[in-house]
């Protein structure tokens, strides 16, 4: 039996294109707007936002041309916004489109209503990465501005994905483990049979000799009486001499 069947394929198109399209920031797919930087890297434009405003905190009041400095999260070249900030980022209308294509595919599969965990220091901000280093789940917030700024971390679905199919290998590799030792006990256990089968037909082999054995001495015995009864029998000292000796060699 195959149980290798169970484990996750890693080679769906789909999922390959899905990874193409998570945002660096918040580790989830873009939200529309999508901006491009000058570096051709693509945010969401509220994660631009919140990482342009966390960095730039005095930037709503600014009315120069140099709104602020933007630093990619992603090839971590730095980008000089002008007075309109993010807003003055052009969006990126194919890689919308092209998340519109893919919603629309997997419109077909059900989906999950569930409570999803917001991440107390930041209070909008979902629970999406997991942190290696610290091995606790957290937000994206916490990763480029928090407790976990120089921490390795790894969207939280991936950790979900490699976990799940370590445990699909380890049930896999203990199915195996089992069917070898089933194996293994099913040939002691023919093994043994023999044997006891063997030492049981040699030792009533044995017994039925020496049931044999006996047959044949209580058949000599009894014979032996009963020739000495009819030696008994004969009158006359001669022909009980004649028979009392033949008794004797007997």
């Amino acid at each position: 039996m195959d149980y290798n069947t169970d484990i996750i394929r890693d080679n769906n198109p789909m999922d390959s294109l899905e990874k193409q399209l998570i945002c660096p920031i918040c580790l989830e797919m873009f939200n529309k707007p999508v901006v491009i930087l000058p570096c051709q890297h693509n945010l969401c434009r509220k994660c631009a936002n919140d990482v342009f405003q966390a960095g730039n905190p005095y930037w709503p009041t600014r009315t120069s041309v140099s709104g602020g400095r933007f630093r990619c999260p992603t090839c971590r070249h730095e980008v000089i916004l002008d007075r309109h900030g993010v807003y003055g980022l052009q969006r990126n209308l194919l890689v919308e489109n092209i998340i519109d294509v893919y919603k629309q595919d997997y419109t077909s599969r059900p989906e999950k209503k569930e409570n999803h965990p917001m991440c107390e220091k930041h209070e909008d901000e979902k629970i999406n990465i997991y942190c290696l280093s610290c091995e606790v789940p957290t937000c994206s917030m916490c990763k480029v501005f928090g407790a976990h700024k120089d921490c390795d971390v790894s969207p939280l679905q991936s950790v979900y994905q490699s976990q799940k199919k370590n445990c699909q290998k380890r049930k896999v590799s203990v199915i195996e483990a089992f069917e070898v030792l089933s194996r293994i006990l099913e040939e002691t256990k023919a093994h043994l049979t023999q044997r006891i089968s063997k030492a049981e037909e040699e030792k009533l082999n044995f017994v039925r000799s020496l049931v044999h054995n006996y047959q044949e001495q209580l058949q000599s015995s009894s014979n032996l009486l009963k020739n000495a009864f009819q030696a008994m029998e004969h009158s006359g000292a001669a022909n009980f001499l004649l028979n009392s000796k033949q008794l004797i060699k007997t």
